[in-house]
């Protein structure tokens, strides 16, 4: 889902959406001035070509180029009507604040504009989710082995032929090269989920497969379309092979600036409405205006996380494992402040202390830290980053309120801490931005 074919399909839906809005803003163009239509195609065009990429980014941002949402179907068009609507709006900011710049004010064209790209925008849609799922399109895929988390990914891909896979079989090892030769006759990949060194004389028989067939091991296919890393199917090795921090200096120092200058900034909005927070913070319950808890940050430091208070002041609150369980304790100003994600605020100073990022590892208490690095593999090493306040495994997994939720939550740390990148951080954020508009937690 997230390799190579991916990115070309991706690739494909924003040069088409780029086609569209020039053919939407043509037909608005004829429809209104007919004959003279190309006089005014110079003039409309400029003006909109610096409107058109936030409309892409508000695409974006409501999940439309995400291949796991590559269905026609409520969620969508629901998507689709929010982001047009955000759409007309930037576009009206745009235009009547910025009169002399742009030098046009197209109530009618804006609204016939924004009316043909999401109509011609359904149908390409619905053509191309049509195309994505053919059968004929989907690269069949045999996986060696079975175990709880082979059949969790055959049946994952097979509800989404989006991804362009098909998993017609899970065969063992010792029937491998009798049912290939019989019954797979377009096959496309092997997708190994055993260990090959205990099985030598299978190794041997590969590679007589190798002109005919593409190879993939199980945690790197898996990861490819779960977006998330298998703990049953890595090892030391894996870390010593996937983590390598030194290729990232240049990314670490420019994610920095980045921290820096948007902790400045949410630090100056926490500064200006900090009077009216604490003052409702204080009517609504007795307590302190804020939250302070000792974390662990990054190489397992310590670090101080500060929130505005949302709950209910408890002498046991220190001591209650899995306390964020209880919404009862939740008071009304901390749901509201919960919901529009205003709590977080005061983080804004941990994040240029440089204790926190703005994407990274959930920040996790001491007390639970300890309990999953006993019951979790390889759980220190989410560590090795910087915690933030949003990130890969917060968009895909709830607060975990059991080993086993953090245990799958921290496979998505994993694919994070392997495959963090400037532009994966862009990615976060925008889609918590949706979250966020969608009022979750």
């Amino acid at each position: 889902m997230r390799g190579f074919f991916s990115k070309i399909k991706i690739g494909l839906m924003l040069l088409v959406d780029i086609g569209l809005l020039c053919l939407s803003l043509w037909l608005m163009l004829k429809l209104r001035f007919g004959t003279e239509s190309s006089l005014m195609w110079q003039r409309h065009f400029y003006a909109f070509s610096f409107i058109y990429p936030f409309w892409i980014l508000s695409f974006y941002i409501f999940g439309l180029y995400d291949l796991s949402f590559a269905k026609n179907n409520l969620p969508f068009y629901s998507s689709l009507f929010k982001a047009t609507i955000l759409n007309g709006f930037l576009s009206i900011t745009f235009l009547y604040l910025f009169p002399n710049f742009f030098r046009l004010a197209p109530k009618t064209n804006l609204f016939l504009n924004l009316l043909f790209f999401a109509i011609l925008f359904a149908l390409w849609r619905q053509i191309y989710n049509i195309a994505i799922k053919s059968p004929t399109l989907g690269r069949e895929i045999v996986i060696i082995g079975k175990n709880p988390r082979t059949l969790e990914l055959k049946e994952e891909v097979n509800k989404n032929p989006q991804f362009g896979y098909k998993i017609v079989s899970i065969i063992e090892p010792e029937k491998l090269e009798k049912e290939l030769l019989s019954n797979f006759s377009s096959l496309h990949t092997l997708v190994c989920a055993v260990d090959l060194n205990k099985y030598p004389e299978l190794t041997k028989k590969l590679y007589q497969f190798i002109p005919h067939y593409d190879f993939e091991s199980f945690p790197e296919f898996y990861e490819k379309i779960t977006g998330k890393v298998p703990l049953s199917h890595i090892d030391e090795i894996w870390f010593l092979n996937n983590l390598k921090e030194r290729e990232r200096i240049v990314y670490e120092k420019t994610k920095r600036l980045i921290d820096i200058f948007v902790g400045l900034t949410a630090g100056i909005v926490t500064i200006a409405i900090l009077p009216l927070i604490a003052l409702a913070i204080k009517i609504d319950s007795p307590g302190p205006v804020f939250y302070k808890q000792i974390r662990i940050g990054r190489k397992g430091g310590k670090i101080t996380l500060y929130k505005f208070r949302s709950m209910k002041s408890n002498k046991r609150e220190n001591k209650e494992t899995w306390r964020e369980k209880d919404e009862g304790q939740v008071t009304i100003m901390g749901k509201l402040l919960r919901k529009l994600h205003l709590d977080e605020l005061p983080q804004s100073w941990s994040i240029v202390k440089g204790d926190l990022s703005i994407v990274g590892p959930r920040p996790e208490w001491i007390k639970l830290g300890k309990i999953f690095e006993r019951e979790i593999p390889f759980y220190f090493q989410r560590y090795l980053v910087k915690p933030g306040i949003t990130g890969w495994a917060q968009l895909h997994f709830p607060a975990s309120l059991s080993v086993e939720q953090a245990r799958e939550k921290f496979k998505y740390d994993l694919y994070y801490i392997k495959n963090r990148s400037l532009l994966l951080d862009i990615g976060i954020i925008l889609k918590t931005i949706n979250y966020v508009l969608k009022g979750k937690k």
